[in-house]
């Protein structure tokens, strides 16, 4: 009977050598493509800090053409609004230069 004790604690210690051995090969097989995956990840990372970068300077460029708009369009509604001023401003010119004496007092000197 000590015999199968024995043999089972040769069975253990086999059954460990072969996972370690297993295990080794395991990981010399999965070396490549792990060292594959972490440059992928490099060169996605590369590109997405590209395109980080872009994006900052299309943000950049866009706060530059609102601004534009908006001084284009400050400008439209202040012409406008001149415009829309220039009759009034006519028919006063018109009164003011037919009567200019018209209402006004005049000091006496």
């Amino acid at each position: 009977m000590e015999w199968i004790g024995w043999l089972s604690l040769a069975v253990f210690v086999g059954a460990l050598i072969f996972l370690g051995v297993s295990a080794l090969k395991a990981f010399k097989s999965l070396k490549p493509k792990i060292d594959y995956l972490k440059a992928a990840q490099e060169r996605i990372q590369t590109e997405t800090n590209k395109i980080k970068s872009e994006t900052d300077e299309l943000k950049v460029h866009q706060e530059h053409i609102m601004a534009d708009v908006d001084h284009a369009k400050q400008a439209v509604t202040s012409t406008l609004n001149e415009t829309k001023q220039v009759p009034q401003n006519a028919k006063f010119l018109a009164k003011t230069a037919v009567h200019p004496n018209k209402g006004r007092k005049m000091a006496d000197i």
